[in-house]
C-alpha cells in the first residue's frame, strides 16, 4: 500500500473463524498498555465458550484483523432486563487512535440496541466512553463488584436503570 491510499475497515459480525487472530491482537493490545494481555484473550473465549456473547465484532484492513469489540450478558436485579457491558474492546498497536475502536464501539451499540437490550455498561476511562453516551452518574446508584469512578452506563429505554439495583459481570470475568 503506498501513502496515498488508505485501507478500507470492514466490520465483521461472525467473528467465529478469526478467533486466533483476534486472541494475538487482544493480547498485544493489552500488553502494550497494562503489561499482560492474557487474562483478557481468557474472557473472551470463556464468554464464548460460556454462550454469554450478545455481540462480537471484527475490524479488519485487507483481510487482516486490526480490532475487537465484545458485548456480553449482565444479570440485572430484577432479573427481568436485557443488560450488556462491552469489553474487552481494543484495536492492533500499529493502528490505535485511527477511530477503529470507536467504529467497533458504535456498531456494538446500535446491534445491541436492535437486539433489545435495553441497557449497556462499561468500565472504563469516562473521558473516552462518554462520547459514546456512556455516563458514570447513571450507573452510581446501582450495585455492582465493580462500582466506581470507571464503571459507567448508557440507556436505550429511558428510566431502566432508575429500576436497577444491581448487575453482576458473567463469569468469565470473576474467572480470570
Amino acid at each position: 500500500m503506498t501513502n496515498t491510499q488508505s485501507a478500507v475497515l470492514t466490520i465483521l459480525r461472525d467473528c467465529g473463524g478469526r478467533a486466533g487472530e483476534i486472541a494475538a491482537v487482544t493480547c498485544a493490545a493489552f500488553q502494550a498498555r497494562y503489561g499482560s494481555g492474557e487474562g483478557e484473550a481468557a474472557i473472551i473465549a470463556k464468554l464464548r465458550a460460556d454462550g454469554d456473547v450478545i455481540v462480537e465484532l471484527a475490524a479488519t484492513e485487507n483481510g487482516e484483523v486490526v480490532g475487537h469489540a465484545m458485548f456480553s450478558r449482565l444479570v440485572a436485579e430484577p432479573n427481568s432486563f436485557r443488560i450488556a457491558t462491552l469489553g474487552p474492546v481494543c484495536a492492533r498497536i500499529d493502528r490505535q487512535r485511527k477511530g477503529i475502536g470507536e467504529a467497533l464501539i458504535r456498531a456494538g451499540l446500535a446491534d445491541c440496541a436492535r437486539s433489545g437490550i435495553e441497557a449497556v455498561f462499561v468500565l472504563g476511562d469516562p473521558l473516552y466512553y462518554g462520547r459514546f453516551g456512556f455516563s458514570v452518574a447513571k450507573a452510581a446508584a446501582i450495585s455492582c463488584a465493580h462500582s466506581g469512578p470507571h464503571l459507567q452506563a448508557l440507556e436505550f429505554r429511558p428510566g431502566v436503570l432508575k429500576v436497577i439495583k444491581s448487575v453482576a459481570y458473567a463469569p468469565a470475568f470473576a474467572a480470570v
